[in-house]
């Protein structure tokens, strides 16, 4: 019997311990519909996240971006179609502003009051308009200044050229504008063209170089600024637009170009109208740029490419002035009179809109302005202390400067002003040329041992350091002049100078007229050859008769602040070499005068 109770206990223990399985299955199986379910929520929140988030993306409108990240949406319109909306408003947007701008003069208007002035269509009319605006352009931004001895100074034309540090912030200012040179033509008809296609690829292929990568105009103007020792990420890049030193206005302009270029049928008069502002405009912009960058020994050629192939009478504004008239005679057959008028008016809103959007004067005074608080100097030491961390550990033995301390050693002690001191006296930097310095153009360049070290904003820093080693004193020279000349009647001895021509000229004569030639007759009259006639130095400069002329009873006693910094500016002047404006370039000035046909002040009224 006793068998049989622990044959029955047994059984049970079996029967529970079968039961046990499937409690424990159910168990895995419960556990896992927990995890699965947890797992559905969290993926169905995570969902509804990504469709929020792709609706508020849809839902964003034109002012919730700014013109840089509109900007690097539009360089890449493939990889945003989504965005094309936007552009096509952000365009609509500019020919509205414009097109209510252009129905009246404006006094405040940078070139001259009726520049962008709407006039009704007559052919005639306007190529008179247009003649009238290039070459009152022309003698106000370039023959004018020329005369007045090509001044750089805080209230001239070219205000933002005073030295070659200010003028490397202007170019840099200008990156997204002049490497996207061409853009607005992006979309001209490749296939079979009219006429009016054909004018305006005619200017889009020679803006892109004709097949020469080293005459694409990108790609001069690319040189320009390597020549500053800049290095410029890819245009293509968020790096591009990420830059801090360029400002957010200085996207604006090409930022129209790119908007409009992606809508060629529908913009097409607005097109054509850009293309008639460039093609007019470009000559006087570019031949004082060219003499700016020629100034300081920059690569002009981006200037002179413009200067030439944008002229009215064999070049790029005769296609543009075809291609309107073309297009217009086309309406006019077409569609009748009327139409051509509003055609026309379209035309005109394009030239005025891509003249007048994205002025950077205001932002760029504002931006020098900053940039004489913090010195490129100090932006430099809080580049080295920014760096200082990583770069104690990673230069090994390398010594620098003229006291051959060890940088790492230098990097640790925290010291940067001393650090900056020593690099500024090493082998590794010419002062004032980024582009010769071997920091630039080897050790941070793709063969050098700190490739990527730096971006492209911290290149910009040091490229700007380098550059302030060396001030301008040729420019500060002929502001100098600038400045003086109202005092020359208090000349004391009217003496005579030669200029290198072998022609003489009275020292009044001289102040009164072109400084550079001023300087040029102080070198040919010797003035700037010390009393012993050896080489100058700090010892014997005071000696030249130049010095000599300031001191009292000197001819030159009234005109210069002899006690002040007008000695220094002249002092210094002679030390780097007496250099003059172009000496070392062909002058074609005169070749541009003839090309041109001056008008006088008084004429300067255009009659509707």
């Amino acid at each position: 019997m006793s068998s049989n109770i622990s044959d029955g206990s047994s059984s049970f223990k079996d029967l529970i311990d079968w039961f046990k399985w499937p409690l424990t299955y159910l168990k895995i199986v419960g556990s896992c519909c927990v995890v699965a379910v947890i797992a559905a929520i969290i993926y169905q929140k995570r969902k509804n996240q990504q469709i929020k988030s792709a609706k508020d993306q849809n839902n964003k409108t034109i002012d919730d971006y700014s013109y840089r990240d509109l900007f690097h949406f539009f360089i890449n319109p493939e990889f945003h179609v989504d965005k094309l909306p936007l552009a096509k408003e952000f365009s609509e947007r500019m020919h509205a502003e414009a097109a209510q701008y252009m129905m009246e003069d404006h006094p405040d208007n940078p070139d001259f009051p009726d520049h962008f002035t709407y006039i009704p269509y007559d052919k005639d009319k306007v190529n008179k308009r247009l003649d009238y605006i290039f070459n009152r352009l022309f003698k106000e931004k370039y023959l004018d200044w020329y005369e007045a001895g090509q001044p750089a100074t805080s209230d001239s034309r070219y205000w933002w050229a005073q030295t070659k540090l200010h003028l490397t912030t202007y170019l840099i200012q200008r990156q997204p504008y002049h490497l996207t040179d061409g853009v607005w033509l992006r979309g001209v008809n490749q296939g079979p063209m009219s006429s009016i296609q054909a004018k305006l690829f005619a200017i889009y292929i020679d803006e892109l170089g004709n097949g020469n990568p080293s005459q694409n105009h990108c790609n001069v103007y690319l040189d320009v600024l390597e020549s500053l020792g800049l290095q410029v990420p890819p245009i293509y890049s968020r790096e591009f637009v990420d830059q801090e030193l360029i400002l957010e206005i200085s996207f604006k302009k090409p930022l129209l170009t790119l908007t409009t270029s992606l809508f060629p049928k529908t913009f097409e008069p607005e097109i054509l109208g850009y293309t008639l502002w460039l093609e007019t405009t470009a000559p006087a912009e570019h031949a004082g740029l060219r003499k700016i960058l020629d100034r300081y020994d920059l690569n002009s050629n981006f200037s002179l490419l413009h200067t030439a192939i944008d002229n009215n009478v064999n070049g790029h504004g005769r296609y543009a002035r075809e291609a309107v008239e073309l297009y217009l005679d086309q309406i006019r057959e077409t569609q009748g009179d009327q139409a051509v008028e509003e055609h026309w008016k379209r035309i005109w809103t394009g030239y005025v809109a891509y003249g007048m959007t994205g002025n950077i004067d205001n932002a760029l005074r504002e931006l020098y302005e900053k940039q004489k608080v913090l010195t490129p100097r100090e932006e430099f030491i809080e580049l080295i202390k920014k760096k200082a961390p990583t770069a104690q550990k990673m230069h090994g033995s390398r010594r620098v400067g003229p006291e051959g301390l060890f940088l790492n050693d230098m990097f640790a002690s925290g010291d940067a002003e001393k650090l900056c001191d020593q690099l500024a006296q090493s082998e590794l930097i010419v002062k004032g040329d980024p582009g010769a310095s071997p920091l630039i153009n080897h050790a941070v360049s793709f063969q050098g041992p700190m490739y990527q070290v730096f971006d492209s904003d911290e290149l910009t820093i040091i490229s700007r350091w380098i550059l302030s080693l060396k001030p301008s004193t040729l420019n500060d020279m002929l502001s100098l002049i600038l400045q003086r000349r109202k005092f020359s009647n208090k000349i004391i001895k009217d003496l005579i100078l030669q200029l290198p021509d072998g022609s003489s000229h009275s020292l009044r004569q001289l102040i009164e007229g072109k400084p550079s030639e001023l300087l040029a007759a102080f070198r040919a009259s010797q003035w700037t050859i010390p009393f012993d006639g050896h080489k100058l130095t700090e010892e014997n400069v005071d000696t030249c008769p130049l010095m000599r002329a300031l001191a009292r009873a000197g001819p030159l006693e009234h005109i210069f602040n002899r006690d002040g910094e007008d000695k220094q500016i002249i002092r210094q002047w002679l030390l780097d070499g007496a250099s003059l404006l172009n000496e070392t370039l062909q002058d074609s000035t005169s070749s541009e005068k003839n090309g041109v046909n001056i008008l006088s002040h008084e004429g300067f009224k255009f009659q509707y």
